[in-house]
Formats: C-alpha cells, structure tokens, sequence
C-alpha cells in the first residue's frame, strides 16, 4: 500500500479477541496448518524466559483495547506473538516510509506492559542515523543512558559488553565482522574458494594485496596487453576515498595498506553512464547460516559518460559511483520526490527493474543472479566468522548484521561483487534514502526479532550455553517417527526460529539461505559441514513434516 501523503496516524484493523485460533501459523513452506493450542511436553520447552507464557494474552478480551478504536496510536509499543517461542517487538512503518505493515498476531502493550518491558535502545557514536532513530522511537523504543538496561545496541561492542550482556539483547554486529567488510579479508576468503570452485567463484575481480602480492602484480603489470585497466583501492577505507586507475604505464610503490583489483572495463551502462548497485544483505545467525536479501535498495550512477579513454583515467566521475565523491560534480542530479525514483544520478532498485524491461532485459534473471553471488561470498566468509563468534557461542542468537553489497553488472549482465560494506551509509539527504533506508531498518529490528523480556525480574537472564555438541551421522536417521524423540530442545529451538524469521522477513526480504529450492546445490560449497545447517536442510527436505511432532 502506498500513500501519496503520509497519514498522521496508521489505520489498523480493530482488534479481535485473542483466542488461539487467531494464531495458527501459515507458511507456504509447511504442508498444513500449525497450530499452538496443541500440547507440548515439558521437556520441549524452547525459553526460560522472564516474560509471561504466550498462552496468557490470548486470553485477553478485545474489551481491553476497545480504548484504540481500531488505531495505535503512534510511538505505542506493539506486541508481536510467535508461536513457538518469546513475543518480540512489532515494528511498524513510520510515515515516511508510505507503507503499513499488518498488524497478524500482534496487539498494543497494555499501559503496565510499557513499564515492565521498558523498551531501550542505544546508540553509539556521536551523529546517530536519523533512519535509525525514527525506526526505534516509532516502534515504542526510549534512548537509553549508559548505566540502563538497553535492548538493542546499535554499534560495535566492546569486549566488556560482549561478555556481559543477556540472552534477551541484541547487537547489530557480529564479532569479526569484518572479515567480510575489509576488501584485503574479503579477497583472502573469496580466493580461496576461487581457487577450489574457479568457474563458480569468478564473480570477484583478481586483486592484488600489495603487502603481500606486490610483485605478483609488477609482473602482471608487464605482461598485460597496452588496453588494460586497474583500480587501486585502500584496504579499509569507504566512500570513494584514495581510490585511483592504474593502466600499463602507471608506475606503482609497494604500500601495505592498499590493493590493486583488475578493472572491470565493459560495464552495462544506462543513457551513457556507469552505475552500480548497493545491495542491502541481513545476516541474523551464521550457525546455521541465514541471509536474507532486500527487495529494494539504491543505483548509484557515475556523473560523466563512459569511456575507457587513457586521457580520462583519472576523471573520478566517469569511472566511480560513490555518492560521496559524484555529489561533488557539477553534473549530480539530486533526486527530489520519493515517489520519482527513476530520476537524478540515484535511483530505486525497484525504477532499475523498470528500466530493464524497456531496454528488453530480464530483471529477475539479473537479480537471481546478483542473489547467487551474494550467498556465495557469506559462505566464502562463515569459517572465519564462526572462528571469531567461537569465542562467545553463549551470545550466538545476540548478533546481527546489515551489510552493503557494491555489485557492479557488466555488458554480459554478468553481476561482480566488488566490495561488502559495514554499517553501510544510512544518511538520507534524498526523499529517496528516507523512504528506502528508513523501511530498511525498520523491517531489520522487525525481522531479527527484539525479544520483550521483564527488567523488572532479573532471573534467568544469564546467556544460554552452547557446549552441546551433536553428531552429523545423526541428523540421516531423523524422520517425521522419531524426530520428537531424536532432537534436542537447541534443535527445535533453531527450527523454529528459522521459520518465525522468515515470517517476518515478508514482504520486503528475500530469504536466500536457507532456501528449499537451492540447498542442496549451496550445500557443496561449504568448507566444512555444519550441523545446524544440515538439520535445517534435513527439516526442508522432510517438507517440514517434523512440525506435526515437535
């Protein structure tokens, strides 16, 4: 649903008493309903949680909410039940985001609720994202000062806040998160399985560390035809900066804090220009492995026409895309209304899709495509993830993170990874970052699932441990018969999380691991087999039979 202009208050459905029947779960990945008045035995209990048992509020009566008359007010905290496990926050859309999420199997806290739930979150750094911001006030969430209980840390954590904080918070970053967002990192991992899979992995141009690889490339650089490019690039900064183009005749020094990547010189243009992509990528667990992809995002465009002339080498706007170097150029179109977002040097993934179809392109090949590349580089880079979180598995459900995909498409419509971003640009000087960058973060807190737990009771808060070890010969003998008695409460518990996420990750994210049409093909690229990822394998396989048991 779309809004010309943004109604001062969201309409929702009135509410209906809250009986059981309203909370079956519906999936189209399940073979029937599920429902959660069955029974459970005791043994299976998923949480210890402080919160109260589900089971109470659907006993509540409509008469309770009568008071809304149909609508929530702004800024009030809503519930959002889950089936198997501890409600979490309901993040609804700000205005500015022109759309609504429904409200399924959600209900506004009670004023008593607001007060024991305390809703906080904090963020670190001095100039917090407004996007952000808005997210977290409008969902019911307070700034909270430093010696508060927060729910949700938006910022790297110290190694103190790592090791105290509870089962119930979360952080918006995984530890060792940048051995994917560092390109020398980025490039160690990819070669590797370039090397063992060199017809699968050629999405990521050849890149030379010059620390290590300096005269790899001067010998490269001799042997190399007159015609050919690189792009010399700092290994740990962003925004367009220190990058410079390389050709034959470039004399290079030895410095351990660059690369040098070959240049992709034939890329697809649109009306002349360059442009390429920023893919928005949610990673919310690594073991098991679970990534979800935006449906949106940003196109960013070159500023000057295309050319691979040697006397416009080093004309910054013909050859980056950067926003933060091509807002400089006198020919940058600032994008003005959201709702045009085919136009200026910025555009919406969603106006890109449109722009292939006139020009005879087919967008969801392209952006098949752009998926396979970007779950290929989250397996590339989950042995060194899960060495570094190894060393705080108790918080293993505690992290989360967004990153940003630079992909560029070549003439060929062939996409390239060229660099994976941490806490990626979420300023919004454009109508059009408002509305993307804001619906983004908002269906991120809503999609990990904040967890609502009682402050006011500090029992059982304490981390869960993770030293259960399982074997992967196990998982085979595990059918519809006996699954009930073959898995443990940390198997049903990650079952049914992966489900629940990928409920809420609809309509706007895309789960593209784990997938139940692709599994077995992204199976064989994984260094080493994981037993989370083989039981949600095993579980899809068995066509989520399991859930009439468990």
């Amino acid at each position: 649903m779309r809004y010309r202009q943004a109604p001062s208050k969201i309409e929702l459905p009135v509410f209906q008493p809250l009986a059981s029947s309203c909370f079956q779960r519906r999936d189209s990945n399940l073979t029937q309903t599920h429902s959660q008045s069955r029974t459970k035995s005791p043994q299976k209990k998923l949480y210890n949680s402080c919160v109260q048992p589900t089971e109470h509020y659907r006993s509540i009566s409509v008469k309770q909410w009568s008071t809304y008359e149909g609508q929530v007010p702004q800024k009030h905290p809503i519930m959002q039940m889950q089936d198997n496990s501890d409600p979490t926050v309901f993040f609804q859309y700000p205005p500015i985001c022109e759309q609504v999420r429904p409200l399924i199997n959600a209900r506004p806290l009670t004023k008593e609720e607001v007060e024991q739930y305390d809703l906080k979150f904090k963020i670190l750094g001095s100039n917090p994202y407004k996007c952000v911001l808005t997210a977290f006030e409008y969902a019911g969430f307070q700034n909270c000062d430093e010696d508060e209980l927060w729910n949700v840390q938006w910022g790297q954590g110290s190694q103190s806040t790592l090791k105290n904080m509870n089962r119930f918070q979360k952080i918006n970053h995984f530890p060792g998160c940048w051995n994917m967002g560092r390109k020398d990192l980025l490039w160690l991992n990819l070669s590797k399985f370039k090397r063992k899979f060199p017809k699968d992995f050629a999405f990521v141009p050849n890149t030379y560390i010059l620390a290590y690889d300096f005269d790899r490339f001067i010998n490269a650089q001799e042997a190399a035809n007159n015609n050919m490019l690189w792009i010399k690039k700092p290994c740990a900064e962003s925004r367009g900066r220190g990058i410079s183009m390389i050709n034959k005749r470039t004399k290079v020094k030895k410095s351990k804090n660059f690369l040098i990547m070959d240049y992709i010189a034939n890329p697809h243009t649109i009306n002349g220009f360059k442009y390429d992509l920023r893919v928005y990528v949610l990673i919310s667990s690594f073991d098991p492995l679970r990534v979800y992809m935006y449906k949106d995002g940003l196109v960013r465009f070159a500023t000057s026409k295309y050319t691979t002339s040697s006397k416009d080498l080093g004309k910054k706007y013909v050859h980056l895309t950067n926003f933060s170097v091509n807002k400089h150029s006198p020919n940058f179109v600032k994008n003005q209304q959201a709702d045009r977002d085919d136009e200026g040097s910025k555009w919406s993934h969603v106006a890109l899709r449109k722009k292939y179809q006139e020009m005879g392109i087919d967008p969801k090949q392209v952006f098949k495509s752009i998926k396979d590349v970007i779950l290929k580089t989250c397996i590339a880079s989950e042995p060194f993830m899960l060495d570094t979180n190894a060393k705080s598995s108790e918080h293993r459900n505690g992290y989360f993170e967004l990153y940003g995909f630079d992909v560029l498409i070549d003439e060929k419509l062939k996409p390239w990874v060229l660099e994976v971003n941490v806490s990626p640009s979420l300023n919004s000087s454009a109508p059009i970052d408002r509305r993307i960058k804001t619906s983004l973060i908002s269906d991120v807190l809503h999609l990990v699932g904040i967890p609502l737990w009682n402050k006011q009771d500090l029992v059982s808060q304490s981390p869960q441990r993770y030293s259960y070890q399982r074997n992967l010969k196990d998982i085979q003998s595990i059918n519809v018969m006996n699954c009930q008695q073959r898995l443990g409460q940390q198997d049903i518990q990650q079952i049914h999380l992966t489900l629940e996420e990928r409920r809420r990750a609809k309509p706007n994210f895309s789960c593209i691991y784990p997938n139940q049409k692709t599994l077995n093909y992204y199976s064989n690229f994984f260094e080493f087999p994981r037993y989370n990822n083989r039981l949600i394998e095993k579980f899809y396989q068995e066509r989520c039979s399991w859930l009439t048991r468990l």
